[in-house]
């Protein structure tokens, strides 16, 4: 309803950048906890298409994933992986606000360490919702905003490795030990290079 209530004519002048942007945000997927790097395209399709290009580090909480009958275990807090994913975003502008609505989806991809998962590379999907509100004044929006999403992630990828500090070696306990999977939250900024 916020959205079908934009009108271009009185909301244009003070609504959201729709120009190429970059983005600097944190993300936690279930129990993963990130950093990510997102290179957006421009929107285009009367501005409510972009398509994004997102890549940055993960970390798996190992102390949840390694199986609790192994004795005199040593590991870290936390394993390091990579993640990427491409996302087609689709986008309306709010109505009395600098914003935006949007919901986003997607392939993405895990790299994965031989001390973490049997897997070096696991594909998944990414989908989410989010909205972004723009800094600015009542009659002019600045090149940066501030946006939050939430979604679900699934990834084919499992911290299979009991022994994470000497040489790898599989584990078959039956415990969660899913990387990157299940609910998927984010935020951050996002900066426009132009208009």
């Amino acid at each position: 309803m916020i959205a079908a209530a934009y009108d271009p004519a009185i909301d244009a002048a003070h609504g959201p950048a729709t120009g190429a942007s970059v983005a600097l945000g944190v993300q936690r997927f279930q129990d993963d906890f990130g950093l990510v790097l997102r290179v957006a395209t421009p929107r285009f399709l009367d501005e409510h298409l972009a398509i994004a290009l997102s890549g940055g580090i993960g970390f798996y909480p190992d102390l949840r994933s390694l199986p609790m009958t192994v004795e005199d275990q040593e590991y870290s807090s936390w394993s390091l992986y990579g993640h990427a994913r491409l996302c087609l975003e689709a986008a309306a502008p709010i109505a009395f606000s600098s914003g935006r609505i949007y919901a986003a989806i997607g392939p993405s991809f895990l790299l994965l360490s031989e001390q973490l998962s049997s897997k070096r590379i696991a594909p998944g999907v990414y989908g989410a919702a989010g909205v972004e509100l723009f800094v600015g004044t009542d009659l002019h929006a600045e090149l940066f905003s501030f946006y939050f999403e939430i979604g679900a992630v699934a990834h084919d990828a499992a911290a299979d490795i009991a022994n994470r500090m000497g040489a790898p070696m599989m584990t078959e306990a039956t415990v969660d030990r899913s990387i990157a999977t299940g609910l998927a939250i984010g935020g951050g900024i996002r900066f426009y290079f132009w208009r």
